[in-house]
């Protein structure tokens, strides 16, 4: 490897490459799996801005707005992407402010368009997708259950993906099949508020955006 080579793999960043920012509410499982998709197809790490930590929709919404309006005057985000749950407890059919967030990233428009990738009831649907089908409506708490007695999450609080790595290799394909199908058919019933699409998720939307700006490199 020639030395300007090496000096430019070891700044850890992608000349001429995209730039994403995703706005994720876990600080442990979505990260996670982006940074397994990141590894998967060679992205830098400062190709993705992954922040973590934010605690409720429109937080997490007003926080990506934040971080467009530092960047947008020096070198802006080619993607703005937020990830959050519905979080569909027995109890609780949607959270609070969940509408007024995605009201807030509908009325962005590009180039400052901010995407969402929602799941209900929450992002363990989608790791679920991975290795079983899941139509009928279901609550966070099963959802979760089921992904640690398969062996998709481990750890005392079930956050940690064993090997998402593996998960996405082998089960990324049926996972955005089986999001589809279940889009589909949330739209045919005339669903249109997050909280009535149990089960969904939008993260193949996010997966399939990354992918298509860092394609895999042989």
């Amino acid at each position: 490897m020639a030395k300007k080579d090496r000096e430019k793999r070891a700044t850890g960043k992608r000349p001429q490459g995209k730039k994403f920012l995703v706005v994720v509410e876990g600080i442990v499982t979505e990260p996670e799996y982006i940074q397994a998709v990141m590894r998967r197809h060679r992205v830098y790490r400062d190709a993705i801005k992954i922040e973590s930590g934010n605690t409720d929709p429109i937080g997490i919404v007003k926080r990506a707005k934040e971080l467009m309006n530092t960047t947008c005057k020096t070198d802006g985000y080619d993607q703005v992407w937020c990830v959050f749950d519905v979080e569909a407890k027995l109890d609780q059919k949607a959270r609070v402010g969940l509408q007024a967030a995605c009201d807030a990233a509908y009325r962005s428009k590009e180039p400052r368009k901010i995407h969402l990738a929602i799941s209900n009831p929450c992002f363990e649907i989608w790791l679920l997708w991975h290795e079983k089908p899941q139509t009928a409506s279901i609550d966070s708490g099963r959802v979760q259950s089921l992904c640690r007695s398969r062996g998709i999450t481990d750890g005392n609080d079930g956050k940690h993906i064993r090997d998402a790595g593996a998960l996405i290799e082998n089960g990324f394909a049926e996972a955005k099949s089986r999001a589809c199908k279940m889009m589909q058919m949330h739209d045919s019933n005339a669903a249109t508020k997050p909280e009535d699409r149990n089960p969904s998720s939008g993260m193949y939307e996010l997966i399939d955006a990354i992918c298509a700006s860092f394609p895999l490199r042989k």
